[in-house]
């Protein structure tokens, strides 16, 4: 059963990070025009990559809800496994063969710095082997999003073993997969790159994963415990967490990110699945409206990633206090509307139950806007940067002139570009060969399991 408010998650998982890239693209085209201005969207969204810790716990917790009642052994091993690489691997190669086709078209066939800039100095034969197989190598891989699904294909890979075992003995190996990533910390094998086999074997990151998966067994188990707080806590620890962090380092990169940012992932998966399992999911609204007031608290303080520690810890401790009093409102509001006018109450339902569907179908979407925003982003600043040369836009919206009217037609035009791209792409190319591998699945391992059963 896909549980929908996992789905609002994943979905405000890869905006985040699309809103990360397109500030990226924002401040580059600031820098290329001599500017001093700073990008429009700052705050929480300069660290925006933390979209990939939520898709990481995710991930987790999504592995072990499929395999609900599935019996352990090889047929069910293959199975699974069967069924995440045909859900990755063709819409990954044909966004890499894309990305590698817009090489082609601005560096040539020739292995020139174009290329060289990309490869990190590697033969460009062996990297695109590894590009499209997703194995691990010191570049990213053609289409540089692609580096966190070289660890999803490694968590399919270690998970396919679990499924060997009864489910019983997971929270035992789930302990020792933990276990492992942190005592090889302490002898110096994690790396804030995963440039190679051992480096993936021990990135920290796991452990989000690992924490997904936790998730999972214990909604599995039927633990429901204050979902509506743990959920609330969890929103304002993530926006706390992306409003405060400072400049990237190795430190972030590593241990600093699965604390900062995996921990509140951990706790807004748990909460809104058990929500909706108990079918408690008004909660989502209080959390909702105080995220929503949190981040704008955070944008107005318009914080950069090196901006002052005090600065830093000022915004987040207001933006926190905002969110708070929010959530704390909607509820009072909540309770006083159900004590005095319940029939206002329940007629409001369906619209938001009609929000939260839409939202729900934004991560429907999400694999394919995670892999296609970076080829969407690329053409709409080159776009831009012509209609600036050729002055065919008004001034005040050429990528690069003072003020934020240009910022804000690149953001909303490359957002929206992006969506309707990703939409595109999930209803012409994802759902129907995801639907046409499983009709295949099922033809393959119906047997097998009838067999296996026998």
């Amino acid at each position: 059963m896909k549980l929908q408010s996992i789905q609002i998650l994943r979905g405000f998982a890869a905006l985040l990070v699309v809103i990360y890239h397109i500030r990226a693209m924002e401040s580059l085209a600031i820098a290329n025009n001599g500017l001093s201005e700073l990008p429009l969207l700052n705050g929480l969204v300069t660290n925006g990559y933390a979209g990939v810790d939520l898709f990481f716990v995710i991930s987790g917790f999504i592995m072990v809800h499929v395999t609900t009642g599935l019996r352990a052994g090889v047929v069910s091993a293959l199975d699974f496994l069967f069924a995440r690489v045909t859900r990755i691997y063709p819409i990954w190669w044909l966004f890499a063969a894309l990305m590698t086709a817009m090489f082609i078209v601005y560096n040539g066939l020739g292995y020139g710095y174009g290329w060289e800039r990309v490869t990190q100095g590697q033969p460009l034969t062996p990297y695109m082997i590894k590009s499209f197989l997703l194995a691990p190598q010191p570049a990213h891989p053609v289409l540089g999003v692609g580096w966190t699904l070289v660890h999803e294909m490694y968590f399919y890979l270690v998970f396919t073993l679990f499924l060997l075992v009864p489910r019983r003995f997971w929270h035992w190996g789930l302990l020792a997969w933990g276990t492992a990533i942190v005592g090889a910390s302490f002898v110096g094998l994690t790396k804030p790159f995963a440039g190679d086999v051992s480096a993936l074997i021990f990135y920290p990151m796991t452990i989000e994963f690992i924490m997904g998966a936790a998730v999972g067994l214990a909604v599995s188990a039927g633990l429901a415990w204050r979902s509506g707080m743990v959920t609330l806590i969890g929103t304002l620890w993530l926006l706390a967490s992306l409003t405060f962090q400072g400049a990237e380092d190795d430190n972030l990169l590593m241990w600093g990110r699965v604390v900062w940012f995996g921990l509140p992932c951990t706790l807004l998966v748990y909460g809104f699945a058990t929500l909706e399992i108990t079918r408690r999911q008004a909660w989502l609204l209080p959390a909702g409206i105080g995220a929503l007031c949190a981040a704008i608290i955070s944008l107005l303080y318009n914080l950069v990633s090196d901006s002052p520690f005090d600065d830093r810890l000022g915004a987040t401790i207001m933006s926190a206090v905002i969110g708070m009093l929010a959530m704390l409102v909607v509820l009072w509001l909540g309770w006083l509307g159900g004590q005095a006018r319940p029939a206002a109450l329940r007629a409001i339902e369906r619209p938001l139950g009609n929000v939260h569907a839409a939202l729900a179908r934004i991560g429907d979407w999400s694999f394919s806007l995670y892999l296609c925003h970076p080829m969407v982003l690329a053409p709409m600043r080159i776009i831009f940067n012509a209609a600036e040369e050729r002055e065919i836009l008004p001034t005040v919206f050429r990528l690069g002139h003072p003020g934020p009217m240009d910022n804000i037609a690149l953001i909303v035009t490359s957002l929206t570009a992006s969506l309707l791209v990703a939409w595109l792409s999930y209803r012409l190319l994802e759902r129907p060969v995801s639907h046409g591998f499983a009709h295949l699945r099922r033809a393959i391992f119906h047997r097998r399991h009838e067999a296996a059963a026998d």
